[in-house]
């Protein structure tokens, strides 16, 4: 294993400091002839047959006038039908089915475990595209095979409007700040609500792009509020004020005062049990049940990885305890422990003399495929 590890900033005329800085979340960037391997990835001809496999989620998107644009989920033989169109075929969480890919998060080490979504790819024929949209979450779109022209702007649009009748959400009469053309190992961030529009400038265009998912307030309250709701007691219910009584309907001061102190009682709960909440509510999204797929063909048991099918996080209790989070459930473990499968592609389990907690704890994992035997290429 090399004694540093490899990043996209490498050989590039910005820091990654300066990267987070000036451009993070706030406006995109270019990163042009990066020496990020891309042998990982599958071919084309691969890319279509795990789109074949059961439980892989992929579709056909394409456009018969260029406006309108329509998409068939899961029906990769339908590519043959719709090849007047300039389709595009993408086929989602690569990671998880060809999980030697994931090895191109070694580049990006800045990127959390739990705010990883998924690794995409597309194949397209030269003029196809997907139309013009945004996206609700920061991406990285990573020119592996052909060329792509990637047209897009410096901030989101003030007032954006979506073709009517149209079967994708898409863009009408984009007109972008940039365009450039994107050729094997360059690399386009976009961060979220960014409007681009990319089209294939030749017939061998593969593109993957990396995800990053960000909960809605919504969402991650609502997440919040229900695991909250599984501890609470059903002897605990709403009372009437005694002092007085009303003849009438209003919600009252009272009331106010009920709902205003239950609230206050979850922003007062200590930070372990907040950082339980959230971290229960980061990792417990799309979490797949079949895993046959990609653990079958791992051998090494000299190294350990966490599974492509698993999503972590971690908060430290002290300098030696600290609280493990793994598709929604949490349990408490070393620091070292839980820092070493968080924090590290690979780790060595052997030999690592674990106390009692730790050896049932890694004994579970295991088991439940949790972590698994590396797989690594030479």
């Amino acid at each position: 294993m090399p004694k540093t590890k490899p990043s996209v900033f490498d050989g590039q005329n910005i820091s990654a400091s300066e990267f987070f800085q000036a451009h993070w979340q706030r406006s995109p960037f270019l990163f042009r002839n990066t020496s990020l391997k891309l042998n990982y990835l599958p071919s084309i001809e691969q890319l279509f047959e795990l789109a074949s496999w059961e439980n892989v989620q992929s579709r056909i998107v394409f456009s018969e006038d260029d406006v309108h644009y329509q998409a068939i989920y899961d029906e990769p033989e339908a590519w043959d039908e719709v090849t007047n169109f300039k389709p595009t075929l993408l086929v989602s969480d690569i990671e998880k089915w060809h999980p030697k890919a994931m090895q191109i998060m070694s580049w990006f080490p800045f990127i959390k475990n739990w705010r990883f979504d998924d690794l995409m790819m597309s194949y397209a024929p030269k003029g196809a595209s997907v139309g013009a949209h945004t996206d609700h979450y920061d991406v990285f779109l990573i020119q592996v095979q052909g060329t792509r022209q990637w047209s897009f702007d410096d901030q989101p649009l003030a007032n954006k409007e979506v073709v009517e009748n149209s079967e994708l959400a898409v863009l009408t009469n984009y007109q972008p700040q940039h365009s450039v053309e994107l050729k094997p190992g360059d690399i386009l961030y976009l961060p979220p609500e960014i409007p681009h529009h990319g089209v294939s400038t030749s017939d061998d265009c593969v593109t993957c792009s990396i995800g990053l998912r960000a909960p809605a307030d919504s969402e991650l309250l609502n997440s919040v509020i229900e695991l909250l709701n599984e501890s609470s007691n059903e002897a605990h219910r709403f009372t009437d004020a005694t002092s007085y009584a009303r003849p009438d309907n209003a919600i009252g001061s009272h009331e106010i005062k009920y709902l205003r102190l239950r609230l206050q009682q979850i922003a007062d709960l200590s930070d372990e049990a907040l950082a339980q909440l959230f971290g229960q509510t980061v990792t417990n999204y799309r979490v797949f049940e079949d895993t046959d797929h990609s653990i079958s063909k791992f051998k090494d048991t000299s190294l350990w990885q966490k599974s492509p099918f698993a999503v972590f996080a971690y908060y430290p209790l002290s300098d030696e305890d600290a609280l493990l989070m793994i598709n929604g459930e949490a349990q408490k473990t070393s620091l070292r422990c839980a820092e070493m499968i968080c924090n590290n592609d690979y780790f060595a389990i052997n030999g690592m003399n674990q106390d009692d907690n730790e050896n049932t704890i890694l004994k579970n994992l295991i088991e439940n495929q949790i972590i698994c035997p590396a797989q690594q290429d030479n």
